[in-house]
Order: C-alpha cells, then structure tokens, then sequence
C-alpha cells in the first residue's frame, strides 16, 4: 500500500506540473468557494497530515476505513480552515507545496514502528490510514480533472480499485449488504457525492 501510495502521488505531481496547474489556479472546482488553488493545497492537506501520526497506544480498537471517512462530514469546517491555510502558506507553487508536504508526510510514516496508528480521526491500522490517503488523492485527482475539463488524470488502475473495494466495504458495513455496481470510477463518484444517486446511502462521507 505505501508503494501504491508514492505511485499514485508522483503520477498526480507530474500531471498537475504538465497540465499546469499554475493557469488555472483561480478557476472554481464545484466544490464550495474552493478554487484550483484551494484543491490541490487540499491534496497537499491531506497527505501531509501524515506527519502527525503516531503509533497507537497498547489496546487501541482501529476504526474501519468507513468509520474514519464518515469523521469527514462533521470536521469540514476544520479541514476548509487548515486548507485555506495552507494554500496561504503555498502560495502560487502550490504543486510544489503538495511535494514538499508528501515528502515529509512519506518519511513520518516510515518512521512509525506499530501496526496500528492513532491518526486525528482516531486509531486505524496503518494499511487503512494509507487507503483513506489514497482515497484523497484519487477523490481530488478527479475532482481536479473535471473541473478543468480534462480526462486524462493519471488516476492509477490500482489506487482506483483499491479505493473502489474500500469504499464497496464501507457501504456493506452501512447497508449489510452490497452495491450492484461497486467499481471504478463510476462508482467511487457516486459514494463520494459527485455524482447524484437515488440510494440514500451515499454518499458514504
């Protein structure tokens, strides 16, 4: 997971230099007030917070990934003001920001020696925290991607099945059963709230 992690980080990097990122910083992403800039210093939010992991204390129940993702909702007042933030903080080399924070994120991690962490969520086993990492950068990779009318982000086959198959159990951990149609892209939108579904139990966060 942490290789796929890295991968899927580098491949969002490089894309973002690519397109750039840089023209297209005061555009809006559907997403609130939120513009290009205020996204990918999300992206760089979101990895970053890694550095604030430790190891969880002896006895610590992990959450499941759905349990953490559903913390999301009642934080979002917190994460938009850490994100302003660190846009702030970004200025315009907002791509470089988000490298600079995965790098240090990435060496935090490898740093913890303990199977379970205790993240600002709380306590989850360290293949969960990196998928709930994953899920951000594949989420906001996206989101990044149809807000400048494009469809060629680097959204890695891997980390989309990863995040699909986390998102498809968190579902069944809600409903007790399985979504028809639990893969994908299509699907990650549609557990997101990107995309409007008729089942009222989505989004999943």
């Amino acid at each position: 997971m942490r290789s796929l992690l890295e991968q899927q980080y580098a491949a969002l990097a490089d894309w973002l230099d690519e397109v750039p990122v840089s023209a297209h910083l005061g555009e809006p992403v559907g997403l609130g007030d939120w513009t290009v800039r205020e996204l990918v210093a999300h992206l760089g939010l979101g990895i970053g917070l890694s550095r604030y992991v430790a190891v969880a204390g002896e006895g610590a129940v992990p959450l499941s990934v759905g349990e953490y993702v559903r913390a999301y909702p009642p934080a979002a007042d917190q994460i938009a003001e850490m994100t302003r933030e660190l846009s702030a903080g970004f200025g315009d080399d907002v791509v470089g920001g988000f490298r600079r924070s995965a790098a240090e994120a990435f060496a935090a991690i490898d740093a913890l020696d303990g199977e379970v962490l205790q993240a600002r969520r709380g306590p989850i086993t360290r293949d969960d925290y990196l998928t709930t990492r994953l899920l951000e950068l594949v989420v906001h990779g996206d989101d990044l991607q149809r807000a400048l009318g494009r469809d060629d982000a680097p959204l890695l086959p891997g980390a989309v099945d990863v995040v699909a198959a986390a998102l498809a159990a968190a579902y069944e951990e809600r409903t007790g059963g399985g979504e028809a149609d639990a893969s994908g892209l299509g699907w990650i939108r549609r557990a997101a709230g990107r995309v409007r579904s008729e089942d009222s139990d989505l989004p999943l966060f």
